[in-house]
Formats: structure tokens, sequence, C-alpha cells
């Protein structure tokens, strides 16, 4: 399992790590791809009364949006990552308000970071300029 460490003092709030999270989960996978698909970053960096905060799945041992979801929809896979069966979720949005760190995003299913299952390591840390975002082994 991969985790991300968040290092506040160094991020600029560039959101460089958005747009590589967006470009990465687009077909295209570029940053033209995500924008024309509309793509969600699965990160997100907010300033809150001032102070620059992340939102990202923290893969909680026992997930609140796992267990409000009516339908079952939602689980986590053999790398702790939460996934989302896109057959049975009916994008009711109640995994959205029960996760305690603004972690997901409806747009229509459940948005969760998935550590860029699909790469080599997460790319929002690769892309980061500041190195605020470092990857680390769990």
């Amino acid at each position: 399992m991969v985790n991300i460490s968040f290092d506040k003092d160094l991020c600029l709030g560039c959101k460089t790590c958005e747009l590589a999270c967006a470009a990465a989960h687009s077909k295209a996978k570029n940053l033209t791809g995500a924008i024309k698909e509309k793509r969600v970053a699965r990160i997100r960096i907010k300033k809150v009364s001032g102070k620059i905060k992340l939102e990202q799945c923290k893969l909680c041992k026992n997930p609140k949006c796992i267990a409000s979801c009516p339908t079952n929809s939602l689980a986590k896979d053999e790398n702790g990552t939460v996934r989302v069966n896109r057959f049975t979720c009916t994008g009711c949005g109640i995994c959205e308000e029960a996760c305690p760190f603004g972690a997901i995003v409806l747009g229509p299913f459940p948005t969760v970071c998935d550590r860029c299952a699909d790469s080599d390591e997460p790319l929002c840390a690769k892309a980061c300029p500041t190195k605020a975002l470092k990857i680390k082994a769990v």
C-alpha cells in the first residue's frame, strides 16, 4: 500500500497535483483530454481559513463512506484503496457526505483517490514542484 504525506509548509497551492491527477485519470492521459472529459481530480488542495489543506482519501481502517453506502457499492481492494462498483452505485452521494475528509467527489459517480494504481507511483506527488507531497510505502 502507498500513502501520500503532505507538508503544508512546502505547498504553494499551485494545484499542479490536481492537474496531474486529472490528466492521469483521463482517457487521453493528458491535460487537454482531462479538460475535454471534465475529469475531477482525486486529490484537492483547498484554502480553509487562510490555511492550505489537502483533501484526499486517508485509507481509513473502517471507512465511513463504505459503511454508509446503501447499495454496498464501495469496497476496499487488496491495497486498501476504496473502489466504486459503477454497476450498482446509484450516485446518491451519501458516501460523499459520510467522508470526514472531503475525499469523495460525486461526478456522477464517487471519485476516490486510487494512488494511481495503473502507474508506478502517484502522479500528484511526482508532479509537485516543491515536493510537498511525498510517497511513503506502508
